[in-house]
This record gives structure tokens, C-alpha cells and sequence, in this order.
């Protein structure tokens, strides 16, 4: 399937002025799309909620959840290295029966 060069965004901002009453005309200059192409993704689109703005409250979700796993993760690493210098060192002092 060919990819459009317009983002999901783009699509829905188009969708949505011609939701709110802008002229069929006035929108399809404005987006540089023609009548076809417009009611393609009128078709296509249409029906569906607008869930551009859950999507990017998503991912700013998912990329601060990334970078507390990659805290964490470092934060165990370092855990665990201290721990085993703590080992060595109680070895070492240790009396070896």
C-alpha cells in the first residue's frame, strides 16, 4: 500500500475544518489535496474518533517510562557492583579455613 505524505495530523486538521464548516473548496487549496483525495480520506477516515491528541499524550507517556527503566536499570547495575566489591573486600579479610 502506498504511504501518504501527509501525517496523520495534516488528515485530521484537513477533516476537522470541513467538520467545523470551512468550504469544501477552502479546505482542499489550503491542505494541497484535491476533491478526490479529500473525500478518499473523508471515507476512510471519517467515522473515527480523534485520537491524535491520546496518541501523543502516549508516547510522551511511554518515552518518560523509558527513561525510568534506563534509571533504574543503571541504578541496579551500580547496586550490584557495589555489592560485589563488598563481597571481595569481606573475602579477602575473611579467614580461610
Amino acid at each position: 500500500m502506498k504511504r501518504s505524505p501527509f501525517s496523520s495530523d495534516q488528515i485530521a486538521a484537513a477533516l476537522k475544518q470541513e467538520e467545523l464548516g470551512m468550504p469544501l473548496a477552502d479546505v482542499i487549496k489550503q491542505a494541497g489535496i484535491t476533491e478526490r483525495t479529500f473525500l478518499n480520506w473523508k471515507r476512510q477516515y471519517g467515522g473515527l474518533p480523534d485520537y491524535t491528541q491520546d496518541l501523543k499524550c502516549l508516547q510522551e507517556e511511554n518515552a518518560k517510562l523509558k527513561q525510568i527503566v534506563a534509571e533504574l536499570t543503571l541504578e541496579n547495575a551500580r547496586l550490584q557492583d557495589v555489592r560485589e566489591d563488598k563481597r571481595s573486600k569481606h573475602e579477602q579479610y575473611s579467614p580461610s579455613s
